[in-house]
């Protein structure tokens, strides 16, 4: 009897763990909240709405924006994240920068660690920072995304919070 009991025990605890360790899915159009949201960049001072849109696999997930505003509607080359801890490059003709970022899950699968080396230019300027997006799911089906910036040779740092709602 006591085996028994032991065994059901046992079932009950993995079967639990794994309900629990369902990655988090992201899949779908995301809509940034910038009234929510804390400390965006200036660049979205005149920006009517930026959305995402997340195609989410087992291995990767791809992601493309599109922001309206100033009178016009820019949309953003596709950006993908492998989640192995692959390191993907991305050149980001429009904005003037290169990326090299990689992706992992926290360990509870709930939260997603993106970590990038960035090299922006303007002209014959260029900074260099890291960045840290920590991707996890909030209460009333929103999407948060916050954001820690390292810059090279200053010792400079800055941070954002991104709020976003699901839209479909």
């Amino acid at each position: 009897m006591k085996y028994i009991v032991g065994i059901l025990l046992v079932s009950v605890s993995v079967l639990g763990f794994q309900q629990h360790s369902q990655r988090l899915d992201m899949s779908g159009l995301w809509k940034l909240d910038m009234k929510r949201s804390d400390n965006l960049p200036k660049s979205f001072e005149k920006v009517e709405s930026f959305v995402m849109n997340i195609e989410q696999s087992k291995d990767s997930m791809v992601i493309s924006r599109t922001m309206v505003g100033a009178g016009q509607t820019q949309t953003f080359p596709p950006t993908m994240y492998k989640f192995d801890g692959t390191e993907v490059y991305y050149n980001d003709t429009l904005r003037g920068s290169e990326r090299w970022t990689k992706a992992m899950w926290a360990t509870t699968e709930q939260k997603l660690i993106v970590t990038s080396r960035v090299i922006q230019r303007a002209g014959p300027k260029e900074v260099r920072y890291t960045e840290t997006d920590v991707w996890q799911k909030g209460k009333r089906n929103m999407l948060l995304i916050l954001v820690t910036q390292k810059y090279e040779g200053n010792d400079s740092t800055r941070t954002e919070r991104r709020y976003y709602r699901h839209v479909q």
